[in-house]
């Protein structure tokens, strides 16, 4: 573009020239990556602009009925068929572009006690709030995966492990029952980043406030707002809320991940504990007879994104006031590529197939219980900890070296030679998993599992709220 252009914001007035080619191509393009996210919130902020500066008796006679027709018509462009070009600025500018060229010098009113940046951040929140909303039920689904495998598998033994290794008897149940734990807490967050999100900036003018004696609480009622952010120079650069969504989204992403690598290595033939459905796999283009559970490599990427966008947002905040350059996108790609990831595991989880005897099998060793069983030596006043840990240690250690799996015989021989002489009905816990975990009577223990088999939901609309403005512009300005 060149300096004698027409179109360009400021041009012949503070600017004596027009966007470099490398501000347009690195910068303003950047943004104008985002815009189609942003139209249909731009739209909404700039209606109840005019609505408001209407009800203020501002308007000259006849420009609230074109302003509103012009922008309804706008509304109902697509944004992939909005004229939206980089060479002028950001997306607001091509809107104000657009909008003099179907209202004339009309569309000045939108800048009349609003920055642009006002209706940049009112779009940004519109947008930002649905997506926090299909995260949520995202993960309600996940949530009631893991409640109904959960329920299904309550019984289902196991053996429990850490570091890859067998440490004690629990249920298949049990484990899915403590991962929807985190699941609900990662509900409570995002319920948190919606209250925080649908909050209202519109109305907040420059940085100490709009100029105009304009009703906030009203604009952010006609917006679907809960309430207004009440600092106007807050409302325009909090971004606070933003890094706690982003947070949360790589929290849950990332523990999805973990759930994606256990079933990973429990779906490997050589554990051979759970199988995923056909659908949730791919077979290898060389060998045919491999069927890869694709589905959970998905799931395990998609922490690594979110932990990057919040990383990024992080990274670029480091400024005396924010610029948000790309953070719409990065905001809503974080959203869309967590929302799909849970969906994802939530069909995995929900039509996975477990080996009941697989799984048996490995909780059949004595090993697991000889926590207990040391528990209930010293508690008894046979042994002391130490001492016991050490006897039913060797006892393992001696299997191990023979290469055969730990006895009953085993742990009694190794306790008699340390002068501790158990009773059987001691030593028959070591083949009674089920009796082990029905002494789990703990807050959160196994017992008390049927307490930990609960979900929770949550419902929001907003597209009353939204109606109801589009309804009223029409009323004012015509329809479209």
């Amino acid at each position: 573009m060149t300096g004698d252009e027409p179109g360009f914001l400021g041009l012949g007035g503070r600017l004596g020239s027009a966007a470099g080619e490398e501000l347009v191509a690195v910068g303003f393009a950047t943004e104008m990556a985002d815009a189609h996210l942003l139209h249909e919130g731009f739209g909404l902020a700039d209606l109840a602009h005019v609505l408001a500066l209407d009800d203020l008796g501002l308007l000259p006679p006849g420009a609230a009925a074109a302003l509103l027709g012009a922008l309804l018509e706008m509304a109902a462009v697509p944004a992939a068929e909005f004229p939206y070009d980089p060479a002028y600025g950001d997306p607001w500018n091509s809107r104000e572009r657009r909008l003099e060229a179907l209202a004339g010098a009309r569309a000045g009113w939108l800048t009349v006690g609003r920055p642009r940046r006002e209706a940049a951040r009112v779009a940004f929140r519109i947008a930002t709030r649905r997506a926090v909303l299909d995260a949520h039920a995202a993960l309600v689904a996940l949530a009631d995966a893991y409640l109904a495998q959960a329920r299904r598998h309550r019984d289902t033994l196991m053996a429990d492990s850490t570091y890859l290794q067998p440490a004690q008897p629990t249920t298949l149940g049990y484990v899915l029952a403590g991962h929807l734990q985190p699941v609900l807490r990662n509900l409570m967050r995002l319920e948190n980043a919606y209250n925080w999100v649908n909050r209202s900036p519109a109305g907040a003018g420059g940085t100490t406030g709009s100029s105009l004696p304009l009703d906030r609480e009203h604009l952010a009622a006609a917006l679907g707002f809960y309430g207004v952010i009440p600092h106007a120079r807050d409302a325009m650069w909090q971004t606070d809320g933003l890094v706690d969504l982003l947070a949360t989204l790589a929290g849950a992403a990332t523990e999805a991940g973990q759930v994606a690598a256990d079933l990973e290595i429990w779906a490997s033939p050589a554990f051979g504990f759970v199988a995923l459905a056909d659908e949730y796999c791919r077979v290898s283009a060389l060998m045919p007879q491999k069927k890869n559970p694709y589905a959970l490599a998905v799931i395990r990427h998609a922490g690594g994104t979110a932990a990057g966008a919040l990383a990024g947002l992080l990274a670029g905040l480091r400024t005396g006031t924010a610029h948000f350059l790309s953070a719409a996108g990065d905001v809503h790609r974080a959203l869309a590529t967590v929302t799909g990831a849970a969906r994802l595991l939530a069909g995995v989880v929900s039509t996975l197939r477990a080996d009941r005897a697989a799984l048996a099998a490995g909780a059949a060793d004595p090993g697991l219980v000889l926590a207990d069983l040391a528990d209930r030596i010293v508690g008894q006043g046979l042994g002391d900890r130490r001492a016991v840990h050490g006897l039913l240690g060797r006892a393992a250690r001696r299997a191990a070296d023979a290469g055969r799996p730990l006895t009953v015989d085993d742990v009694g021989s190794a306790l008699r030679e340390g002068g501790i002489d158990v009773p059987a009905e001691l030593l028959a816990l070591l083949d009674d998993p089920p009796a082990v975990l029905a002494g789990r009577t703990v807050t959160g223990g196994w017992a008390r599992l049927p307490e930990l088999l609960t979900a929770s939901a949550l419902r929001s609309a907003l597209d009353g709220a939204e109606t109801a403005l589009l309804a009223e512009a029409r009323a004012r300005g015509g329809s479209v």
